[in-house]
């Protein structure tokens, strides 16, 4: 036991210190921060007040154009110019853009003139405001009377309601979209965390190896002990670069409105939502711990380091292939017959039942045996992580795939 933790604090300690850790977890936490601040780095970049010049010899039309783009956005600025002011206003950038309006008794029609190709968002709106007003005058020349105008005008009103196991359970859109939301932030979080640390214990046991300093250690440790406790010196620095992304969700939160800023987007904590983030921790920690302990045996079987590219290549194939089932696969077509498979198959499930469990209609017990399965086949690694690192340690033999049936053949 103490030579089991005196390899693991070696091997925590010296992980906890290395640039890798340090950068990677300062760009995380720099990366949170920002997103709770968003609004007030934006500000900073800001010009400030818009100021939008309208070109039109219709007072109405300048009056309705002007009270409705002020109600919509507070920070824009209308005044009314002629034709010839407007491309030495733009010139001394005194405005930022200006509405050419014409109409006639049936037709409105404008053009937006700008120094920068306006947004389609800008378009859009102005388009949205003429079309009422045009709608107005074309009714008001039939003698439509402004109720009937607005009974005609009136949208049909079409809602979403999705029935979770007949029992009547609703998920509206905006629930629905924070769970995309969160599968897609949360796979690409649990994709970058596993492939950098399931790349470092794979470099740090192939190094020990080729460099010969393995030969050493197990004169003096047992080769299990000293490979477990190097999987979990690598497993408890990973943990905690995730405590610290928490507490860095968890202050911002508390010290910015980033909480106030989820409650703009409509954001409530549903019962749903809430399984959903147990549910992503879970996984992330399980794809972590699988995806290390593979690596470990991979990067035993490694002859030479330069092979090591050769020898992860598994891995590698394995990992994107499991990222990208869940996060096209699984969020785009999650009851397809593959992808529902897909879901109990070791190394798979964590990316692709946790897109599954977006939809509020995917049972709970689905994500309860694939983290079964994931926890059985933990153990399975470890076992084979021991075998493979007592039997393959002194073996410098080309070829992986060679060295991992000589290492079995020893084992028996």
């Amino acid at each position: 036991m103490n030579k089991f933790m005196a390899t693991f604090k070696l091997t925590y300690m010296n992980k906890l210190k290395s640039k890798a850790f340090v950068i990677s977890t300062i760009i995380f936490m720099l990366v949170i921060i920002g997103i709770a601040n968003v609004d007030k780095i934006i500000k900073i970049f800001d010009d400030g007040e818009q100021t939008i010049a309208i070109v039109t010899q219709n007072n109405q039309i300048y009056e309705h154009v002007k009270s409705k783009g002020e109600a919509l956005h507070k920070d824009v600025k209308y005044e009314k110019l002629t034709a010839s002011q407007v491309d030495k206003a733009l010139k001394n950038e005194k405005i930022d853009q200006a509405y050419i309006i014409k109409s006639n008794d049936e037709r409105i029609s404008a053009t937006i003139k700008a120094t920068e190709h306006p947004s389609m968002q800008d378009q859009k709106e102005l388009q949205t405001l003429l079309t009422q007003l045009q709608s107005q005058q074309v009714a008001k020349k039939l003698g439509i009377s402004a109720a009937d105008q607005q009974r005609l005008l009136t949208p049909s009103q079409v809602d979403t309601q999705v029935v979770i196991d007949g029992k009547g359970n609703e998920m509206n859109q905006n629930e629905e979209g924070f769970s995309t939301f969160i599968v897609m932030i949360g796979s690409l979080l649990m994709m970058f965390i596993i492939f950098n640390y399931a790349n470092q214990i794979a470099m740090e046991v192939a190094t020990e190896k080729t460099s010969r300093v393995s030969e050493m250690i197990i004169t003096s440790v047992k080769p299990s002990v000293h490979i477990l406790a190097k999987i979990m010196g690598v497993l408890a620095v990973a943990l905690t670069q995730l405590i610290l992304i928490g507490l860095t969700i968890g202050a911002s939160i508390l010290f910015f409105d980033f909480g106030e800023m989820l409650k703009g987007f409509e954001f409530v904590v549903t019962p749903h939502i809430t399984r959903l983030l147990i549910f992503g921790v879970i996984f992330l920690i399980v794809g972590i711990f699988a995806y290390v302990i593979f690596a470990a045996i991979l990067g035993n079987l490694t002859a030479r380091i330069e092979d090591m590219g050769q020898t992860l290549m598994p891995l590698t194939l394995l990992m994107m292939g499991s990222f990208y089932a869940g996060y096209i696969g699984g969020l785009t077509n999650p009851d397809n017959l593959i992808i529902r498979a897909l879901s109990y198959v070791p190394f798979f499930s964590p990316f692709v039942t946790f897109a599954r469990l977006s939809l509020s209609e995917t049972p709970t017990y689905e994500g309860l045996i694939a983290v079964a399965i994931h926890i059985a086949l933990i153990f399975v690694l470890l076992y084979l992580a021991t075998k493979t690192y007592k039997n393959a340690v002194l073996t410098f033999e080309k070829g992986w795939w060679k060295v991992l049936k000589r290492t079995f053949r020893k084992s028996h």
